[in-house]
């Protein structure tokens, strides 16, 4: 497996307990095809690294929708930075990041289609076992589940449908489940699959009254592929 990308442990790999966090902030994108190249090669030697280099960032990874999965517009990225605490990433803020970017990051930033970004703090996470943890390991997985939804209000029902209904179907895929303090989608899942694993459905309607109940509110439909996503960096 390739080391982690991290701003404590360079050229050695990692120990996951010196990283653990409690934030990510997660940005979601399409790119301009012409300039695709350019921004991964940015991203990855100048851009990943100047985020770590901040206080408080403990991590980094990138993600991109298979090929076979890209609509008419092209693939679909994620960028995932781990914090100590979502505290981290609203000083500064994003926002105000933006503010002070140099030219070259400017321009990089204007190859983005669609950007959506959310700060997530993490609530557990299970990973390949039984357990529930309430620090969020880095996500190092060489591929990855994502799930941005809504539960209409009903957070509660979601929350507990989530843990005592679908966790016990996945069995060794690990999952990790994240509140939104900032972006449109409250409720974040990132599902982990073992190596050469196939990403299980989120959920699987049966009929059953919570299940239906469930489906009724919930934004990303029961039974559907989770968003699949493959680890490109680091």
């Amino acid at each position: 497996m390739d080391r982690l990308f991290s701003n404590k442990i360079r050229g050695e790999t990692a120990e996951p307990e010196k990283l653990m966090s409690s934030a990510i902030w997660l940005i979601t994108y399409q790119l301009q095809h012409d300039r695709e190249g350019d921004y991964v090669a940015w991203f990855h030697d100048i851009h990943m690294p100047e985020k770590l280099a901040r206080p408080g960032y403990t991590w980094a990874a990138h993600y991109r929708t298979p090929s076979a999965e890209e609509s008419d517009t092209g693939a679909r990225y994620v960028a995932l930075f781990g914090g100590e605490s979502s505290a981290v990433f609203y000083n500064p803020s994003p926002a105000q990041l933006a503010l002070t970017q140099p030219p070259e990051t400017r321009d990089m930033m204007g190859c983005r289609i669609g950007s959506c970004s959310l700060i997530l703090s993490g609530e557990w996470a299970i990973n390949g076992s039984d357990v529930i943890e309430s620090d969020c390991s880095p996500v190092e997985s060489n591929s990855i589940g994502l799930t941005l939804c809504d539960a209409g209000g009903n957070d509660m029902d979601f929350s507990a449908w989530l843990l005592q209904e679908h966790v016990p179907s996945l069995n060794s895929c690990g999952i990790s489940k994240f509140l939104t303090s900032s972006g449109d989608a409250r409720h974040t899942i990132i599902h982990t699959p073992e190596a050469d694993a196939a990403l299980p459905p989120f959920a699987d309607p049966t009929g059953e009254e919570w299940e239906a109940r469930v489906a009724d509110y919930i934004t990303y439909p029961l039974g559907n592929p989770l968003i699949e996503m493959d680890r490109i960096s680091p």
